[in-house]
């Protein structure tokens, strides 16, 4: 008997959550490649994307893809080569479009085909700001805490939305999607955060004031729900409904990661000018 999408959502979540949690607590080595690991099969995932509604396949790029996203990520580990690099993907991008691409469709294919490195890579990769370093969890916490105040609102936007819903947010992107849904992932997403700072009670991993700690996750979880929107109209635009297969029941690394790739980077910008 084939399993069900529910079924394969939860044993595949059990199996993989602890897996994770090993990779972050290792050291930093471990998480780095977690990281790079996953740019890699969401720059994967994008290519495929942006290619579906044109005729020339450049075989190649299935591979340069992955291998420019990891080239940018590098640069936040501390690569002091990051101009060179930045301009050596542009430029390979631009003559391969000369080389194989027709005139017509040259720029949009262009654009499309660089903005995944950069975003994935360049964008995304500002993620390994939050870790720290050496083993442990506490290493990660800024990390974590980041995350689940995604997952949060991510939860919370869908169950507001299912139960109070009636305002469509954009319709022509993500027909669920309300308005409701979305004040209701942004409220609870603010009292996820404001759990994990030295106004809310536990294990304290930012030390903000209220106020600051509500204006942070506001803009990190609005930020999220626009990167979700972001997939969605990219992969409504392809004509593509997963990014991929990597994860059972639950899709690809794009579907799973989206409010990430956009909310991660700006959290990292945020806590760079915050003193905590």
């Amino acid at each position: 008997m084939a399993l069900g999408n529910l079924a394969k959502r939860s044993i595949f979540a059990f199996t993989a959550m602890p897996i994770v949690a090993l990779l972050l607590w290792y050291g930093d080595y471990a998480r780095w490649a977690f990281v790079l690991g996953l740019n890699a099969v969401a720059a994967y995932e994008w290519y495929k994307m942006v290619s579906a509604v044109y005729t020339e396949k450049v075989k190649v790029l299935s591979v340069l893809s992955p291998v420019c996203a990891v080239s940018l990520t590098v640069l936040w580990l501390g690569n002091g080569e990051a101009p060179l690099i930045l301009a050596g993907v542009i430029l390979l991008y631009i003559v391969i479009a000369f080389a194989y691409i027709d005139v017509k469709n040259l720029f949009p294919w262009l654009v499309l085909q660089i903005a995944g490195p950069l975003y994935i890579g360049l964008w995304g990769g500002m993620c390994l700001k939050l870790f720290g370093s050496g083993q442990g969890l506490a290493e990660c916490s800024k990390f974590l805490v980041v995350m689940s105040t995604l997952w949060a609102c991510d939860s919370a936007a869908y169950f507001s939305g299912r139960f109070f819903g009636k305002t469509k947010l954009s319709p022509q992107i993500s027909p669920k999607k309300t308005w409701e849904g979305a004040v209701g992932g942004t409220m609870f997403a603010i009292f996820w955060f404001w759990i994990w700072t030295t106004t809310g009670f536990g294990y304290t991993v930012f030390d903000m004031s209220l106020a600051m700690a509500m204006g942070f996750a506001f803009v990190v979880s609005t930020a999220g729900q626009l990167g979700d929107l972001l997939m969605s109209a990219l992969k409504r635009w392809s004509g593509i409904k997963d990014s991929g297969g990597i994860f059972p029941g639950h899709g690809g690394v794009l579907d799973r990661a989206d409010s990430f790739y956009l909310a991660a980077p700006i959290a990292t910008i945020l806590l760079s000018q915050i003193p905590i």
